[in-house]
Formats: structure tokens, C-alpha cells, sequence
């Protein structure tokens, strides 16, 4: 008889039982709105077919492991409950000087309009799945959770990576930005023996956000090649060098960025992706690598107003995530003899106030 592998609901761990074995307690977790949660059903009931959501691995798949991911930090996950909704959007009232605001006695307070409109809200699934077969397991030299763990982190992070991809085309587009808010950098001469400035070009960007959003942005942003032309540029470095010790480009940190461009963080586009790879095959053909940060055109670099995380804060993007989101889910599949792993997560990266960003693009 074959043995089934599953994860034991009360010890958390990896373990094998008879396939059609029975146990007297029949346990499934469910997805409510305080997070998964174990029910318990009669030892006969149906719902022991079905798939489970796995609690020891969906608190796995919560954190990305890729420490080269930054969309997160440029665009504010906000977790929502509904798939499909509206927030409300504010306008500009706040930067008017009322005229009625003395009040006589037993005149009424004068009261403002603020909605001036919505941001409409949508989510999107990706998911993915991957599956252990009887023999794969039974052949593994490790413990059983190395292999699982293994394979469920791949999963995870071929995700994670299309949603930096999806943030980094957002921010790095020039179709998304405003008029005069994108702005090519061909002729800023930031590289080489060039004569560019690129702090006073940042501050360009600054005197942009703060005429329209009466606040300056609070994050930078550079792809990989941006960066390069950045921390190795003269004008960069001599505006630096005498603050302490000598500083070389190697010590051109992004801490160090954030001081001169006056922004709470400057975070650095070097995740990267393969193409030309058959699925599946391993060692089989040669790949082409190049920077996320760099797909929609090269050497981009800009300035954003950053959100908190409420999602109605005015800010340049948010990505919108469902709550109790990412799930793996796993169910016995028995025409393949795999316990199969799906993989699904509700978010969707998206531009809500395109005057609240400004960037340089084709960086020269």
C-alpha cells in the first residue's frame, strides 16, 4: 500500500501515513479573515479529500528571500480584503487659504468638499505549483522538508521576481509620469570624463514634486547602470570628499546617496532575470541575464513620494495585496503519485498619482 506525504496539523512536521488509513481526527485549515485557521471535521467527512491550505508553509512564503528586490519599498503594499473597489482621492483644496475661517457668534463653521475623486482598486492572481512524486521523495538523501522547502522557495521567487518586474516597468515608464516628469537623461553627462551634476540634476526633480504635491519626494531610485554613472561621477564625489576621511567611489554607499539627494532612502534596482532557458532542463542551455531595472529602456534613476502604507496617503504607486495573501495549498494527486503545492497571490502594482513621481531615463 502506498504511503501518502503530508503534513502532521498538530506537530507541524513532514510525515507518511497509509494512503487510505484513516485518522480519528480529520483537520483542515481554512483561510478567514484573522489569518488560517484549524477546523476540524468528522473522521469521514469528504472535506479530508480536498486540498488544505498549509499554515508551516504559507508563513514560509510571506518574506521574499531575494535581498535585491525593491519595488516594495518604492510602491507601499496595502493589504485590502476585497478584490475589486474604489479609494477615494483628495485634491488640492489643501494648498487654498480659506477667507472664512473668523467666525462671528451664532454664524455657522464654514465646512470644505475634499473627495474630488477615486482610485479605482484591482487585483490580479498568479500562481504557480510545483510537485514531489513518491520516488523523488523516496530517493532524497535529505529530510523530507529540505526537499519541499526547496522547491516551494523557487516557486515563491520566480513570483516575487515578476512582481519586481511589474513594479520596475511601472516606475521606469515614461507613459506613467505626468507631463514634463519624465525626463531623458541622454545629455546629462553623468558618466565618464562628463561634466554633469547629478545632485542638481535630483534637486530638478525635487523643484518638480514640490510645485505639484507642496512636499518633495522621500525616496530615490537607480537601476544598476544609473548607479554606476552616479557613484563614479566627479561632481558626486567632490561634493563629498571633504565631509571626513577620503572617500573613494567604493564608499559612494546608498546611505550616502539618500544624505545629498535629502530623501529618507535610496534603494538600488540589481535584481536580475534569465531568458532562454527551457523549463525543465537543467544545464542544458546558455541563458541571457540582465537588470529588471533596466528592461523598459537602460540607466534609469528618479525621485518618488513614497506612501505609508494606508493606501490613501497621496503617493506616486502602491501595490495592492489581498489579505491572508500568499497561500500555498496542497492536495495528493493520485494519477501522477505527487503531492502537489500550489502557490497563489493576489496583488497588483499600480500607478495612482502620476504627479508624485519624477525620473531620468537612457542615462548618459
Amino acid at each position: 500500500m502506498e504511503k501518502l506525504f503530508y503534513r502532521n496539523p498538530e506537530t507541524g512536521l513532514i510525515e507518511f501515513k497509509e494512503e487510505f488509513f484513516k485518522p480519528a481526527k480529520i483537520h483542515r485549515y481554512v483561510r478567514t479573515d484573522d489569518g488560517v485557521k484549524l477546523k476540524e471535521f468528522a473522521s469521514d467527512a469528504a472535506l479530508a479529500l480536498l486540498r488544505i491550505s498549509d499554515p508551516v508553509l504559507t508563513a514560509l512564503v510571506q518574506g521574499y528571500t531575494n535581498a535585491e528586490l525593491i519595488g516594495d519599498k518604492l510602491m507601499t503594499p496595502v493589504r485590502v480584503t476585497k478584490e475589486t473597489g474604489r479609494f477615494p482621492a483628495f485634491g488640492k483644496e489643501v494648498f487654498v487659504m480659506p477667507n472664512n475661517l473668523k467666525r462671528a457668534i451664532g454664524q455657522p463653521v464654514q465646512r470644505i468638499v475634499t473627495q474630488s475623486g477615486y482610485i479605482p482598486l484591482s487585483l490580479d492572481e498568479y500562481a504557480l505549483g510545483v510537485g514531489i512524486e513518491n520516488r523523488e521523495r523516496n530517493e532524497w538523501a535529505g529530510a523530507p522538508e529540505m526537499l519541499l522547502n526547496g522547491k516551494i522557495l523557487q516557486v515563491t521567487s520566480k513570483i516575487a521576481l515578476y512582481r519586481e518586474y511589474l513594479q520596475a516597468v511601472g516606475c521606469t515608464t515614461a507613459g506613467n509620469y505626468a507631463t514634463g516628469h519624465a525626463v531623458s537623461g541622454a545629455a546629462k553627462a553623468w558618466g565618464g570624463a562628463g561634466s554633469g551634476d547629478p545632485v542638481k540634476d535630483f534637486d530638478d526633480l525635487q523643484e518638480i514634486l514640490v510645485k505639484k504635491n507642496g512636499r518633495m519626494g522621500n525616496v530615490g531610485f537607480f537601476s544598476w547602470g544609473a548607479w554606476v554613472l552616479f557613484k563614479n561621477n566627479s561632481a558626486v564625489l567632490n561634493r563629498i570628499k571633504y565631509g571626513g576621511s577620503p572617500i573613494t567611489p567604493a564608499q559612494m554607499t546608498a546611505r550616502a546617496a539618500a544624505e545629498l539627494l535629502q530623501v529618507d532612502e535610496v534603494v538600488i534596482g540589481k535584481a536580475n532575470y534569465a531568458y532562454g532557458l527551457t523549463q525543465g532542463k537543467f544545464g542544458g542551455d546558455a541563458v541571457t541575464q540582465a537588470f529588471i531595472w533596466d528592461s523598459v529602456q537602460s540607466n534609469n534613476a528618479g525621485i518618488l513620494i513614497r506612501g505609508s502604507g494606508g493606501g490613501i496617503e497621496p503617493a506616486f504607486g502602491y501595490t495592492w495585496e489581498r489579505l491572508n495573501s500568499p497561500v500555498v495549498e496542497s492536495y495528493y494527486e493520485n494519477q501522477t503519485k505527487q503531492q502537489i503545492y500550489d502557490y497563489e497571490h493576489f496583488f497588483t502594482p499600480a500607478v495612482t498619482l502620476n504627479t508624485a513621481g519624477a525620473f531620468y531615463y537612457s542615462l548618459a
